[in-house]
């Protein structure tokens, strides 16, 4: 009996793990957009925590610190791969066409979308096995 409760808690803590690195997974996508064009502004940290509690659900504590979080390993991370990984394996389509929609109004948070940013989101749209057709179609409802 004792082993049963402890694999019902060890898969849900799971569970909630595999949430977390999603979640932290696409805030280092974003700070990627967000620092493509070696300055992360005001203006985008902003929309990108409004997104984690708008679109993720999170509290603005949590997604303070997610954004926090996402930040120092980004600083650290020089591939993003196991990241775009992790995202792939979970995200629908429309899941990851969605992120790309919040990278565009990421990079446009400024007023100015610079050829960095829309550079590393078409590389990123193109990573998350999203179509040439996919990446526009965000880029214009991003507006």
């Amino acid at each position: 009996m004792f082993k049963l409760l402890k694999k019902i808690f060890k898969k849900e803590s799971q569970e909630e793990e595999a949430i977390s690195d999603i979640n932290l997974a696409s805030a280092i996508i974003l700070i990627e957009v967000s620092y493509s064009d070696f300055e992360i502004k005001t203006v985008e940290i902003e929309k990108i925590i409004k997104f984690f509690e708008k679109d993720l659900n999170l509290s603005k504590e949590k997604a303070i610190w997610l954004n926090n979080e996402a930040q120092k390993l980004h600083k650290d991370t020089n591939c993003l791969r196991k990241y775009i990984k992790l995202i792939n394996e979970n995200y629908t389509k429309e899941e990851k066409m969605k992120l790309i929609n919040i990278a565009w109004k990421i990079a446009r948070a400024d007023n100015e979308v610079d050829k960095y940013e829309e550079h590393r989101i078409r590389k990123i749209s193109e990573l998350l096995y999203l179509n040439h057709a996919d990446f526009i179609k965000e880029k214009i409802d991003s507006n």
